[in-house]
């Protein structure tokens, strides 16, 4: 009876032990390497500043509907001019973002395991189009504050709500888009994480 038994439990260690060879040494050893974690860094933290700057024109847009209900022409003025260069500053930001990316890029196949290195790949493929969609928002956030622009300084008609009304729900829904990707990209980064634990 004790034979078997013995059999089992040496079996099982056999198992055990492939499993481990196969898993520790035949796998490799787990590398991410650090240009990779550098512009990981970099691109988490230029993907935050965007989202918050996309965040910030958004709620400006309350306050320059405002100033054009009370009829208040050169605040509303001046708060398009601001988000006109913060356009410009959020563009600079997303052509960071993209180098940053390419760097990552760069670096994936370094990476292990092949789960991590897939996993990378990923994380970087939503955060590229998160950037496309930026790319989109920016430019409909800039039309919109140039048509503003326009209507405030009497060069198109007073009532141009449909344009506007356009606009803005095209903005609204690059703005969805891209916190949406931002957290897909977050949550997928998270999971690479898992790997080196």
């Amino acid at each position: 009876m004790k034979h078997p038994v013995k059999t089992i439990v040496w079996a099982l260690i056999g198992v055990v032990l492939v499993f481990a060879f196969v898993r520790f040494v035949l796998a490799g050893p787990k590398i991410v390497p650090q240009e990779f974690v550098d512009a990981r860094t970099a691109s988490v933290g230029l993907a935050e500043e965007i989202v918050f700057l996309a965040n910030k024109s958004l709620a400006s847009l309350e306050t320059i509907s405002k100033y054009d209900a009370e009829h208040n022409v050169n605040e509303a003025l001046i708060a398009v001019s601001k988000e006109l260069i913060l356009s410009k500053d959020v563009s600079q930001r997303a052509v960071a973002l993209s180098n940053e990316l390419a760097k990552m890029a760069q670096q994936i196949p370094n990476i292990r395991p092949a789960d991590a290195r897939d996993t990378a790949s990923e994380a970087i493929t939503y955060e590229v189009n998160l950037v496309s969609r930026l790319i989109a928002y920016n430019d409909s956030l800039r039309e919109l504050f140039e048509f503003l622009r326009s209507k405030f300084t009497g060069k198109l008609p007073a009532d141009t709500d449909g344009k506007v009304r356009e606009l803005i729900a095209k903005i609204n829904a690059s703005a969805n888009a891209i916190n949406d990707l931002n957290v897909t990209f977050n949550e997928t980064l998270k999971k690479f994480d898992s790997y080196y634990r």
